[in-house]
């Protein structure tokens, strides 16, 4: 058995090192992984963030976004919260193994915590800690958070899209739950002791590891090509199951309905239509909007792209042509964070 405890805060180094342990381990072996990041909201490997994310409120209070290569719902990270991993052979896993080990760990610091039917570790009805699982041929991790004094002001809002209810997805949905810190049951409770108490309970729970080795998990080498990948645009947003994003809004000149489905990060088809009314829209309108659907047709899903496919229309002399693709665009531009 091994035990590894991050030194680094960045989520894309500690989320590289977790999948270097998964992938490079031995087969047979037992390892604990504790680590924390500075504020970041992780999504599940098959959610969409523009659906998950108010993405907008996350480059206002410097909130990052990561998207993991597990399951699962989005979550919040910050510095008051400790995430745990643990890898294991795939024959040995069982669902909720592990976060009976994080809630025994718990209870043996005087807190009553206890694994709900949801698979997370909750107090009094709360949720402290979300689990999420990958299994591979021959391993398997569970990891999870811990609310311990988690900024939950600035995690307020950062977890609801402004464009959820407009958006019908294929990826995994995130159920919300409420949520609580440790520091609300236990004053001397900090990131330290929970890694002491979690070491101690894996201990007796598996077997006793060597001495924990503490990893700068931004530095090591054996991190840097994963993380360089999981900071790209193509994984953050392009890993994205196809979604269609629908909105409307009423002009003058007549109500316009917009649909626009993506899949991995590209439009794959967009229509623009008017709503039936005995208002007939002005000639050449349904021409102009089949020419803008089709300049939209395989654009990448990123503001500046979406900006460039519509720049002819938007620099255009015809007034309609100018006020819908400002319209596109400014429901379409979800910022990058």
């Amino acid at each position: 058995t091994l035990c590894y405890v991050s030194s680094c805060t960045d989520p894309y180094a500690n989320l590289a090192f977790e999948d270097w342990i998964l992938r490079n381990s031995d087969p047979e072996s037992y390892v604990l992984y504790l680590w924390r990041n500075r504020p970041s909201i992780v999504i599940g490997r098959n959610q969409n963030p523009w659906k998950e994310c108010n993405l907008a409120l996350m480059a206002e209070r410097d909130v990052v976004l990561a998207r993991r290569s597990s399951g699962g719902g989005a979550v919040y990270h910050d510095l008051g919260n400790t995430n745990y991993t643990v890898v294991m052979p795939r024959e040995a896993f069982a669902r909720d193994m592990c976060a009976e080990m994080v809630a025994k760990a718990l209870q043996d610091s005087g807190i009553p915590a206890y694994v709900n039917a949801r698979h997370d570790v909750a107090v009094d009805g709360l949720k402290i800690s979300g689990s999420a699982f990958k299994l591979t041929k021959l391993r398997a991790f569970h990891h999870g958070t811990m609310l311990i004094d988690a900024d939950l002001t600035r995690l307020h809002g950062c977890l609801k899209s402004q464009a959820h209810d407009c958006i019908e997805a294929k990826g995994v949905a995130s159920v919300p739950s409420p949520v609580v810190n440790l520091r609300d049951y236990s004053l001397s409770l900090d990131h330290s002791s929970f890694c002491d108490s979690v070491l101690r309970q894996f201990a007796d729970t598996f077997a006793p590891p060597s001495e924990a080795t503490v990893v700068d998990t931004l530095s090591d080498p054996r991190t840097a090509d994963e993380r360089r990948r999981i900071q790209t645009w193509d994984w953050l947003y392009g890993q994205t199951p196809e979604f269609t994003h629908r909105f409307y809004r009423s002009f003058a000149w007549a109500t316009v309905f917009a649909s626009i489905t993506a899949r991995h990060g590209r439009i794959t088809d967009a229509s623009i239509s008017t709503a039936e009314s005995a208002l007939q829209p002005p000639p050449g309108t349904r021409l102009l909007f089949a020419d803008i659907a089709a300049r939209l047709k395989d654009v990448r899903y990123h503001p500046s792209d979406i900006s460039e496919g519509l720049m002819s229309f938007i620099d255009s002399d015809n007034p309609r042509a100018s006020e819908l693709c400002d319209w596109l665009v400014s429901n379409l531009s979800f910022p990058t964070v």
